[in-house]
């Protein structure tokens, strides 16, 4: 299967009725500035993952700077996706997931992506359970 790099509307988690029962319901672990809530499902949807980035308000004053730690969040997942993405496909389940970013400072984009990287291979660990 051919997965591109790309990150479709199809593949972000909208819907105050999905994301509550994602915090609910999810399992979560932190990879340091990242927190990483998610849940598997037996159904499949579309896409096979859904991601929701959040940066709080409380941590992250300026628009600026959240949207900047946004968008490096959603880079690194982007370049990243495709082994989760593939296993999730082939096995015809789905997977929602809600990063929140938690420190105060602003992040290089190389802490970004490795923290990112840990997170899909920890993901992909626990899929495969």
């Amino acid at each position: 299967m051919n997965i591109k790099n790309t990150f479709p509307k199809k593949e972000k988690l909208c819907g105050e009725i999905r994301i509550g029962r994602l915090f609910a319901e999810g399992e979560a672990f932190i990879a340091y500035p990242l927190r990483v809530v998610y849940k598997f499902s037996e159904e499949r949807e579309d896409s096979g993952v859904k991601i929701l980035i959040s940066v709080p308000k409380k941590k992250i004053k300026k628009a600026v700077h959240r949207n900047r730690i946004k968008r490096q969040i959603r880079e690194a997942y982007r370049l990243n996706k495709a082994v989760l993405l593939e296993s999730c496909l082939n096995n015809d389940k789905s997977l929602q997931i809600a990063v929140t970013y938690l420190s105060e400072k602003l992040p290089e984009y190389e802490v970004i992506e490795d923290k990112i990287k840990l997170t899909l291979t920890r993901l992909l660990q626990l899929f495969s359970t």
